[in-house]
C-alpha cells in the first residue's frame, strides 16, 4: 500500500526555490534610500575627481574642474597654454596608438542640490561656466576646496586639500546642523 504525501527532498526543493523567488523579488522591488543615493552620487563626485587630478598628473599640466550651471554639469577644462600641441600624425590623417583624449564630466543627478556659497554670480565667464578648482601636476590643488553636495536632508561635504589635492567626504544631516 503507497501513502500520498511528499518526501524530505521534494519540501527541500520547493522551500529552496520559494526562497530564492521571495529573494529576488525583494531586492527588484526595494528602493534605494536616500543614503544610498547620496553615498552613490559622492562617489561619482569622488571618482570624476580623481579622473581628473589623475589627468593632471599624467599629462604634466594644470587641470580645472569647471561647473556649468544652467546643465548642472561638471566637466574638465584644460587651461589656455596648456593644451596639447597638434599631432601631425593628426593633420595627415594617420592614426597612431596614442591616447585620445578624454571628455571627463559628471551631471549632478536630480533632486540633487549643490551646497550656497559655491561660486557667486560675477564668477560664471561668458560660456555660463565657473571655475571651481584647480588640480596642479605636482598632485596639488587650489581653487574653492569645499563642496557640498545635499539630497533631501542629507549633506556629504567634499574638502579637497591643497597640498595634496585628496578629496575626502563626511556626512552630515541639516537637523544636526
Amino acid at each position: 500500500m503507497r501513502k500520498c504525501g511528499f518526501t524530505l527532498l521534494e519540501l527541500v526543493a520547493a522551500i529552496a526555490i520559494i526562497a530564492l523567488a521571495t529573494g529576488l523579488a525583494v531586492s527588484t522591488l526595494r528602493t534605494e534610500s536616500p543614503v544610498q543615493k547620496l553615498a552613490r552620487a559622492g562617489l561619482q563626485f569622488e571618482e570624476f575627481c580623481m579622473r581628473v587630478r589623475f589627468q593632471a598628473l599624467e599629462n604634466g599640466a594644470d587641470r580645472i574642474v569647471a561647473f556649468h550651471p544652467e546643465e548642472k554639469r561638471f566637466f574638465m577644462r584644460i587651461p589656455a597654454g596648456f593644451e596639447p600641441e597638434t599631432d601631425p600624425a593628426e593633420e595627415t590623417g594617420e592614426t597612431d596608438s596614442r591616447e585620445k583624449r578624454v571628455v571627463q564630466e559628471w551631471i549632478l543627478p536630480e533632486q540633487f542640490e549643490l551646497g550656497e556659497g559655491l561660486f557667486e554670480e560675477t564668477d560664471l565667464d561668458e560660456e555660463g561656466t565657473v571655475e571651481l578648482f584647480r588640480f596642479f601636476p605636482d598632485g596639488g590643488a587650489s581653487g574653492n576646496r569645499r563642496f557640498e553636495l545635499h539630497y533631501r536632508t542629507l549633506k556629504r561635504i567634499f574638502e579637497i586639500s591643497p597640498l595634496t589635492g585628496r578629496l575626502t567626504a563626511r556626512d552630515e544631516t541639516e537637523e544636526a546642523l
